[in-house]
């Protein structure tokens, strides 16, 4: 088949499945890096709030992940709502309260929680009843309440893991940016993610004690899975359809793939030692 102006073509993932609606103009492709500047502000908070003592930094990341999921909910393509919004708000602090004081029992219990929540609400609630609506919500509230439990038990195992965390997922989000709005379609924001993930994960692994380096790379691309995950979960809440070079609405956007980089990383730096 002939590849057209108007069609998209991703290097990572090479096969994205399921349904497919192409940009319809050229012009889509551009991406303004001006609209994602709440989400650099939230990074930004983060990565302070890193340094600050530990309930701190536990209230911030449940509030950026409050604020993600309500950004996810009103950019919903179904416009049926299939998302239940207040079901996935308890995710994050019951999540956040529950590893802060238990730690990894407690993240344990509070995604169990987290999940139960999405769950059980349309047997109080009808119009949440539908198969659809369940999943969805049930999904999402699992996608929150591991990436804030995960944070949290980054930043207990020191501000240094969590920084380093945060900076990579940082360096990845703004080369996908980059890529986005001047790549064309040569480099397309997948390649910049996995490009920006490694080159911050090389600095972290030189410049931290805490993480060696060759787990760092490890960690880094563990990151770069989640964020691209993420923005294939995200195009299809938002869009309704797999798309991978174009701004994708609303204000958080760009941070779809947080949530899902923190449990791997916590993953890969658990299986490295």
């Amino acid at each position: 088949a002939t590849v057209g102006a108007d069609d998209e073509m991703a290097i990572i993932p090479p096969v994205s499945g399921g349904t497919y609606a192409a940009p319809r103009t050229q012009r889509s492709l551009t991406v303004d890096p001006a609209e994602s500047i709440l989400s650099v502000i939230v990074l930004a908070a983060l990565l302070v709030s890193a340094w600050v003592p530990l309930e701190w930094f536990v209230v911030i990341t449940v509030g950026a992940a409050l604020a993600w999921l309500w950004d996810l909910s009103d950019t919903d393509a179904t416009g049926t709502g299939s998302i239940n919004l207040y079901a996935t708000l308890f995710a994050p602090p019951l999540a956040a309260a529950a590893t802060y004081a238990w730690g990894y029992e407690g993240f344990a219990g509070g995604f169990a929680a987290a999940i139960a929540v999405a769950i059980f609400w349309p047997i109080f609630e009808s119009r949440w009843r539908s198969v659809e609506a369940i999943g969805m919500t049930a999904s999402v509230a699992m996608i929150a309440a591991a990436g804030v439990g995960a944070m949290v038990m980054l930043r207990m195992m020191s501000t240094a893991i969590a920084l380093s965390f945060l900076f990579i997922v940082g360096l990845a989000i703004i080369a996908a940016l980059v890529t986005g709005a001047y790549g064309g379609q040569t480099i397309d924001p997948n390649v910049g993610i996995l490009v920006g993930a490694l080159m911050a994960g090389l600095l972290a692994g030189v410049l931290t004690d805490d993480i060696d380096l060759a787990t760092s790379l490890v960690a880094a691309v563990a990151v770069a899975s989640g964020l691209i995950a993420g923005r294939v979960l995200g195009s299809m809440v938002r869009t309704g359809s797999i798309v991978h070079t174009v701004r994708l609405p609303g204000q958080l956007s760009p941070l779809d793939g947080l949530w899902l980089a923190a449990p791997l990383f916590w993953l890969a730096l658990v299986a490295l030692g």
